[in-house]
């Protein structure tokens, strides 16, 4: 039955939007300006999104964050790696141009066509590195129930109804402080607390896993939540990836 209000639901907010582009005159693409109707990409930049080969972009050993001149590791992780408990990181695109206007339309903006296009791009990932399981990173508490949804909460779905990709809810978030508000030492310090195991735990767990969140900063948010799925279950293998990363 929740499948079926979830699948209507977005369906609905999907022609809504659809007609109101063709009323108001189209959507234009960020990238190149033509025409895209109900999500704000035309049809050959969203091929070039989907196109990419994440395997095959050169990037750092630990973070995952795409490598310019360093050679294995990018020099954060050289000096100071936050990654320990994540076996492996893989962030799609950079945090740069027209993919930050893409996750402001997305995430602040409510344009929730783009989270059927975003699902597309990280189910292919998923095959990529051969993961069937993945870990959403849980929203504040009350957020759902005052925003009406949570991205990462409507991706994970979308990737278990469409895509098959099972969801494990293994961890809750007890901190209602917004993580874009603090700088990097203080997401340091406080996102050790702000996650907690759910003690959920389903009568078989795979071998490995991988956590799923929008964009990585520091990286802080992922590695907290590897630790915490290592410590409290038998899982072997706890990957990360997220659509962004700042770098």
């Amino acid at each position: 039955m929740e499948n079926l209000f979830f699948q209507f639901k977005t369906l609905s907010l999907s022609i809504l939007r659809f007609f109101y582009s063709l009323i108001s005159g189209g959507e234009g693409c960020v990238i190149c300006g033509n025409p895209s109707y109900i999500i704000p990409l035309c049809k050959d930049c969203r091929t070039q999104f989907l196109t990419r080969n994440f395997l095959g972009v050169k990037s750092c050993k630990c973070c995952g964050k795409e490598l310019i001149s360093e050679s294995e590791l990018c020099m954060e992780c050289r000096e100071k790696p936050v990654l320990k408990s994540t076996d492996k990181m893989l962030p799609l695109f950079s945090y740069r141009l027209w993919n930050k206007e893409l996750l402001f339309l997305w995430k602040i903006q409510g344009i929730r066509s783009l989270s059927f296009f975003f699902a597309k791009i990280m189910a292919k990932a998923l095959k990529e590195i051969n993961v069937d399981y993945i870990v959403p990173v849980p929203p504040r508490p009350g957020k759902i129930k005052t925003n009406g949804w949570d991205q990462i909460d409507e991706l994970s779905k979308i990737l278990n109804f469409k895509y098959g990709f099972k969801v494990l809810n293994l961890l809750e978030r007890t901190s209602v402080i917004q993580q874009k508000k603090l700088n990097r030492e203080e997401r340091l310090n406080s996102i050790q607390s702000a996650y907690i195991f759910s003690n959920k735990i389903p009568d078989q767990l795979p071998q490995k896993v991988c956590i799923i969140d929008d964009v990585c900063t520091t990286g802080s948010t992922i590695e907290t939540c590897a630790s915490i799925i290592k410590t409290n279950t038998t899982i072997e293998k706890v990957y990360a990836m997220t659509l962004f990363a700042v770098d």
